[in-house]
Order: C-alpha cells, then structure tokens, then sequence
C-alpha cells in the first residue's frame, strides 16, 4: 500500500470511528489503537478541560494532562458504556485536581474549605442559567460566583451530562445533597444574570 493510500485509508477509518458504538472504540483503544484513543479524546477533552477551568484555571491543563494519563494506565481494567466512561473520566480528573491542590496546601498554598447543609430543596433546573453555562466564557463565571461544591456539581452536571446519582458519588455526597448545591448554585447564577449590568457587584465566594 502507498503512502497516499495508507493515509487514506486511515482517514476512512477514523471517519467511521467517530460514528461507531461505544463498545468498539472502547475496545479498539484497550487494543491500543491510536484512532481509537482519539476519538476518545475528541468527545471529551473540551468537556474535561472547562471542569478543570471551572474549578481551577492554574492547574487545569496540567490536571487534565494528568488525567488523560492516568486513564491511560487503568484503560485495560475499565468495564462500561459511555455513560459510565464519562463518569469514569470525571472521576479521575476530580481526583487529579485534589492531588494538585494537596500538594499546593503543603507548599503553603491556603484552600478555603466549605460548609454545606443537607437540607431538601425544590429541583428548579434554572433553564436560562444552564443554557449560559453552555458557553466557554460562562465557566470563569461558575468558577467566580460560586463555592466550590456548587461549581462542582453545576460543571457536572452540565459539562459531564451525568445524572444527579452519578454527580453523588464522584463528589463523595447524598444525592439530596448533590440536589441542593445545584438548587443554590443555579438559584444564585440565575439571580445574577437577571442583574441589570451596571448594578453588579464584585464577585461572592
């Protein structure tokens, strides 16, 4: 086969890769197919990326370069849908960051802890709050306004598309509990928006 040939043939491949079924990627990868890694890639590294932004925009290439590489070494092990695999990669690229942020506590570096009740809230999906932070530029906005479990959850939820059972156990939470830092913090990206521009403050932590 030519070379022309060859790199034809593998951009037929990789075109019909992004089309195939999960379990085939996912397999072709733990085979340790490059095409197959790829499209892995594509579907989640801007996803994963705005998380880490979300939270932390110092660390978040070099978590997520973390992250990718850690997934990297326990692919093989990995059993699951897509679905499943997303909160897979969540999870780790949560755990990655909490690594880095434990290593800065012991440089000196002071992380602010956070205080959150338990109690029930109403599941108000603050539709016009959700459909900004569909945008890149919504996420320094989460990352300002918000504590940081309520960042967690949001980019979650939205970023990760995971279910609220899901977002419970990546974070360590009750899923009512998980229901109401989404509650106050799309409550509290809603109430902002709806500020006219000139009258907003600084940002809240």
């Amino acid at each position: 086969m030519s070379e022309h040939a060859g790199e034809h043939f593998e951009a037929r491949i990789v075109g019909s890769a992004a089309r195939a079924e999960f379990g085939d990627v996912l397999a072709a990868a733990q085979d340790g197919a490059q095409w197959a890694v790829a499209v892995l890639w594509q579907e989640l590294h801007p996803r994963l990326l705005r998380f880490l932004r979300g939270l932390d925009p110092v660390a978040a290439e070099d978590v997520e370069a973390d992250t990718w590489l850690a997934a990297a070494r326990h692919l093989a092990g990995f059993h699951g849908d897509g679905q499943q695999f997303r909160a897979w990669m969540f999870t780790i690229a949560r755990n990655r960051l909490n690594d880095w942020r434990r290593r800065e506590a012991r440089r000196g570096v002071t992380v602010a802890p956070e205080a959150l009740g338990e109690r029930p809230a109403d599941d108000d999906p603050a539709g016009t709050a959700l459909d900004v932070l569909r945008a890149d530029a919504a996420v320094a906005q989460v990352r300002a306004l918000l504590p940081r479990g309520q960042a967690e959850v949001i980019l979650l939820r939205v970023l990760g598309g995971l279910d609220v059972a899901e977002v419970a156990a990546i974070v360590g939470k009750r899923p009512g509990t998980v229901r109401v830092l989404q509650h106050r913090g799309l409550r509290r990206l809603a109430d902002d928006l709806a500020e006219p521009a000139p009258e907003r403050r600084g940002v809240t932590k």
